[in-house]
Parts: C-alpha cells; structure tokens; sequence
C-alpha cells in the first residue's frame, strides 16, 4: 500500500540505504527527488540498482565553496542524470550546463497585511515613528557580511541622515558584530533583537530591506521581503542578481562599503522612489514567485524527468 509520508527510522548510514530501498519497492516508487547531499548519493546509487528515477536539488548556493562537502555535493550532482538548483547561478557555480531551476515560492499568507498596529511594534523595537526603518532577516555569520553593512551606516550617519537598522538574527558573530556597531558609534542607530517569530509583521512595518551576502541561491528573506512590499538593496552575488534588478530596489557589489552606503542614500532620501520600489517589489513577488507558481514549476519538472 502506497504511504503519504514514510519516516525513516534508522541514523545509521548504511541501514538507512536499505531501508529507502525497501520502501521504494512496498510503494512501487518512480521518482525520488533528494535535497542533501548523503541523500543525493543515495538517491544515485538507488537509481542505477533499481527502476526508480533520481533527481538531484541538493545544490544549496549560487556560489560555489571549496570544502570537501561542496566537492562530494559536486561529484555526485555531475553523475546524477536529473539535476535541479533554485538559480542559475546554481547550475554555474557547480559547472553544469544542464538542470532544471525551480525557483523558491512563498506562502499566500504572506501577501496580506498584518492587523497589528504598527507603532506599536515599532515601540517594542525601539524604533521611532519618524525615523526611516532598514531591514536585515540573516544569521549573525561571516558569511552574512553585517561589517560592510555597518559600516556603510556609519558613513550615512556622519551625512546627519537619520534612520534606524534592526538585524534579526543568531549566530556565533553576534558579539563581534554588536562591538564593531558601537565602535562605529551606532549604538542608538542600530539594534539587534535576536530571532523573531513576528518577522512578518516586523517587515510590514519596515521601509527598506538590506541584504549582503557572499552567495545566494534564491533568498527566503528577500522574497519574504519583497512579498511585504519593501525595496530590495542587496549585494551582487549568486542568484539575487537573477530576480533583484532597477525595477524593486539596487544591487551593489559584495564588500563595497561606498556602493552601499549610495545605494542606501538613495532610497532612503527619496520618498517617492521608494514607494515605487516597494509597489513593484510586491507585484514581482506575487506574479512570479507564489507556491502555486512554484509548485506547477515542481509538477512540470516531474514530467519532464518522467518522458
């Protein structure tokens, strides 16, 4: 009998090949889509045993990094005949000139508007009403790049341009990070409140996103972001370049403190252009990146991998 969900017991590497196995032959199994990269090897070696088609999402970034997990992830995406990433960028950063792009989708629900009243947030956050709020939803990492962003308000701050800038986020980097803010004479400017679980409301009352990075696929904050109607301002890297353009917001290249700190002064001291930015961001998001979108993409590529 065929099984909606089939949970898999076993932790060890070896018992848990077999026991895949045999749940592809009690379910009379077509296609096995992997997403890590021990399961994307499973999913290989299964597809060259047995009948069942293999298709490989187990590429994570539009950057590629030279560990010996990215090389085993590597390996094992150019031996795999079906091959699917959530960019382009993707597909290069791994050298492979075939596969398929299903870009990332976002929930309905977060098109609409929260009812909670926005000053209401922004007190709990310690933002005032008057000022401009920037947005950042990333882990507090190296790979985040929050030093160029910092530094980049700081040359805002010195022009008397006022504004307020909340990092949600964890991660091993928050102390240096919260050090290098009041270094940089931002401690009132700048605030840190950790993980949220009201980020969509916090992004609703928010008037521009920020997001630097030093490799993307197809980003979850942005198009959570973008869904919240905010003008983007990220850095030029793997695949944000692919939906992120003049249209919804700015780009700027990676670790360029000046690029950014312009990027910001624009939108923030134009009004009307960022209202703009902000209006066509929200439409972007819904015409191309809903989880209907997505999932007739997903359906697509199953037929596709079954001719």
């Amino acid at each position: 009998m065929e099984k909606d969900v089939i949970f898999l017991s076993s932790k060890n590497p070896f018992k848990r090949y077999f026991e895949i196995r045999r749940a592809i032959k009690e379910n009379n199994t077509e296609i096995i889509w992997s997403w890590g990269g021990i399961e994307a090897f499973y999913g290989f070696v299964l597809s060259l045993v047995s009948r069942v088609r293999h298709i490989n999402g187990s590429v994570r970034h539009g950057v590629f990094r030279f560990n010996r997990h990215q090389l085993f992830r590597l390996v094992i995406l150019h031996l795999s005949a079906n091959v699917v990433a959530n960019s382009y960028a993707g597909l290069k950063a791994n050298k492979l000139v075939r596969g398929h792009v299903l870009y990332n989708g976002i929930d309905g629900d977060f098109y609409v508007k929260p009812e909670k009243n926005p000053s209401i947030i922004r007190k709990d956050l310690g933002v005032d009403d008057k000022n401009i709020l920037l947005t950042s939803v990333a882990n507090l990492v190296p790979y985040k790049d929050y030093d160029t962003v910092l530094k980049a308000f700081s040359i805002i701050k010195t022009k008397g341009i006022p504004f307020h800038y909340i990092a949600i986020g964890e991660g091993t980097e928050r102390e240096r990070i919260m050090q290098l803010s009041k270094r940089l004479n931002l401690s009132v400017e700048v605030s840190f409140p950790g993980s949220r679980n009201d980020i969509k409301d916090i992004l609703y009352i928010s008037d521009i996103f920020i997001h630097s990075s030093r490799g993307e696929g197809c980003s979850n904050a942005i198009l959570e972001a973008m869904s919240a109607g905010l003008p983007i301002i990220a850095s030029n890297t793997g695949g944000t370049g692919e939906f992120v353009d003049d249209n919804i917001g700015r780009l700027f290249e990676y670790q360029n403190v000046g690029q950014l700190s312009e990027r910001i002064i624009e939108i923030i001291t134009n009004n009307s252009l960022r209202e703009t930015l902000g209006e066509n961001s929200k439409r972007k998001a819904i015409k191309d990146f809903s989880i209907d979108r997505m999932m007739s993409d997903y359906y697509q590529i199953l037929e596709d991998v079954k001719r």
